[in-house]
């Protein structure tokens, strides 16, 4: 992993100057900008149960299912295509470090949009809001908002870069991870509207459930609340899931 570094500062500097980022981008503020806009306009309409900031994060799968797979797609797929990741295994560096430096640099770019983002509640809150009041843009609701992006991130990021190792069509890749990500994420929404506590013989079901629930973790993210469950789910599914692509791309060279 010494080369680590080196490969990061590399794909940092390769996403900054990529056209495909910007793209992304500005599809990411656009949906985000939107959806927040609206979620303010709801709460302006009559009351509601949310703060529009509250409300925006609920619906973080948005962006999740339509961009995020755009950042990962290319990580090992297009290099696959031009036959470039051949060449890159040849040098010093492992491939758990090519791995590990491709993750990293789509983690931080995802992290990067949604920091930005944190432009528009602020925004709003200062045009629209009023001294000491807090709910067009709480920032305990914003910053742990942003902290279930950055945990979630991790095991969200890995499976997309898991799936780019799979094929040579960035297409395919991004359509793999987008159907990954909607299994997961739908999994847990459905686990927690599941009668468990009055089936019994849905008992078995309680601890997976009480891991999988994607949507409480980020409720319990935007109201200051820290349970070391969700932080070993998406780390240990993160580990799981670049393992999987290290031997993936030790299998290619």
């Amino acid at each position: 992993m010494r080369h680590f570094r080196t490969l990061l500062a590399h794909e940092l500097r390769a996403a900054a100057l990529a056209g495909g980022t910007w793209v992304s981008a500005a599809l990411f503020l656009a949906l985000m900008g939107a959806v927040h806009w609206f979620a303010v306009l709801d709460g302006a309409e009559a009351p509601q149960p949310a703060t529009p900031l509250e409300a925006t994060f609920q619906l973080f799968w948005i962006p999740l299912l339509c961009v995020l797979p755009l950042l990962t797609m290319r990580s090992f797929a297009e290099e696959r295509r031009q036959g470039t990741l051949a060449a890159l295994l040849t040098t010093p560096a492992s491939p758990a470090a090519v791995v590990w430096a491709k993750f990293t640099a789509v983690w931080l770019t995802w992290l990067a949009f949604w920091v930005a983002f944190a432009g528009f509640p602020a925004l709003v809150a200062q045009r629209l809001g009023t001294a000491g009041d807090f709910r067009l843009g709480d920032p305990v609701v914003l910053g742990g908002g942003l902290a279930f992006i950055a945990v979630s991130g991790l095991l969200h990021v890995a499976l997309g870069v898991f799936c780019s190792c799979l094929t040579r069509s960035s297409a395919l890749a991004a359509l793999l991870t987008f159907v990954g990500l909607l299994a997961f994420t739908a999994a847990g929404g459905a686990l927690e509207k599941l009668p468990i506590e009055s089936w019994e013989w849905l008992g078995w079901l309680r601890e997976p459930a009480a891991h999988l629930r994607t949507f409480s973790h980020m409720e319990d993210f935007t109201r200051g609340i820290l349970d070391a469950r969700p932080f070993v789910l998406y780390a240990s599914g993160m580990l799981l899931c670049l393992g999987l692509a290290v031997l993936t791309v030790e299998g290619q060279e």
